[in-house]
């Protein structure tokens, strides 16, 4: 070939290598940007993949993106998910992103106390879950069998934490996180402990959950659990109000003396005992507090209605605290049936679940 004609040539190759460049490389103009997420629904094809990128405004030049994908041969490597993109992207930097799986995350905070109804919601809201399919799995029997839990229910050994979830992820699967990180707080040790006393590993979680919602402050926790298993330990009636308001189909946040007498599992009290399961996701300092109970003979506590609690040996003690901080006779500790306490505006033990 002569060496005009190769110039010639040469000089087409590189104009074709250079569009091609430019169209990977280029970004739309940020000042049409804004943040945008895309979701690739899992079981996608490559066509459609490409459909959803272009209609989201996220690819504006699919045949760079098609001649990257096809020519990589990694068009069924191209993984469902949601991507966030925070800046416009090229061609090449989305194929890069679908091949690695690069999908947004998402930090998830449960806090101490959490039902299963409000983690369905928080996930909910992060639109993360359908709460009604969360819900089901964490009541499911089986799935509490397949985790390797007790009870019925995953309540209870959901552990409080902050974690990493991303979109579409299967409720077994966020279910299985959590209840991971519970068994890696609540050691071997910690469950082999309470033994000695006749407690199961089960009635310590439950123990804790109790806990968790009776009390916010960390030094008040092993006297609470002390006054628990002083109370089971003379078969005296637990009478704790979270138990009651967490059998309540409905609460307005008025626990009221006919909720009291409302027959459910999980009234104590109407029931002897601790009711049949946690009402609650407790964190490690409850659970650590159920294992480790105060050395102490307290067998009362009332509210002094500011997060704290006032602690009695006997029912002449006890009785002198809520005529000093339950004036008027408002309480559930101005009764001479020995209730331990209703706890005061803000605590724990007033929040219900939030039952979808």
């Amino acid at each position: 070939m002569p060496l005009r004609k190769w110039s010639i040539a040469a000089a087409v190759v590189l104009a074709a290598s250079c569009a091609f460049l430019f169209h990977v490389t280029a970004r739309p103009p940020r000042d049409q940007w804004r943040t945008t997420k895309v979701f690739i629904p899992k079981g996608s094809t490559f066509p459609e993949i490409e459909k959803t990128l272009v209609e989201k405004g996220a690819l504006r030049y699919p045949l760079a993106f098609r001649i990257l994908t096809i020519g990589t041969m990694t068009g069924t490597k191209l993984q469902h998910g949601e991507y966030a993109l925070p800046a416009p992207p090229s061609a090449f930097e989305l194929w890069e992103k679908l091949v690695s799986g690069d999908v947004a995350k998402y930090q998830v905070t449960i806090l101490d106390g959490a039902t299963l109804y409000d983690i369905a919601k928080t996930l909910e809201n992060l639109e993360l879950a359908d709460p009604v399919e969360f819900l089901a799995a964490a009541t499911s029997p089986d799935v509490a069998r397949k985790m390797g839990t007790p009870g019925p229910t995953l309540e209870g050994y959901l552990f409080p934490d902050t974690y990493i979830f991303v979109k579409d992820m299967p409720p077994e699967e966020i279910i299985g996180i959590m209840v991971r990180r519970f068994h890696k707080k609540f050691t071997p040790e910690m469950e082999r402990m309470p033994e000695k006393d006749g407690f199961t590993p089960h009635q310590i979680v439950t123990i804790a959950s109790i806990i968790e919602k009776e009390t916010g402050m960390e030094a008040e926790k092993p006297l609470i659990s002390a006054v628990i298993r002083k109370r089971l330990s003379l078969g005296m009636p637990l009478q704790m109000d979270p138990t009651v308001i967490y059998g309540l189909k409905k609460f307005d946040g008025n626990l009221s003396r006919k909720d009291l007498r409302t027959l459910h599992p999980y009234n104590t009290y109407q029931n002897p005992g601790l009711p049949p399961g946690p009402i609650s996701n407790p964190g490690l300092s409850s659970l650590q507090a159920a294992v480790k109970p105060a050395d102490t003979d307290y067998l009362y506590f009332v509210s002094r209605n500011d997060g704290s609690h006032q602690f009695s040996r006997n029912l002449r003690e006890h009785n002198r605290a809520v005529a000093v901080y339950q004036k008027g006779g408002n309480s559930n500790m101005a009764r001479s049936d020995g209730a331990v306490g209703k706890s005061s505006p803000g605590e724990k033990a007033s929040t219900p679940p939030s039952r979808p």
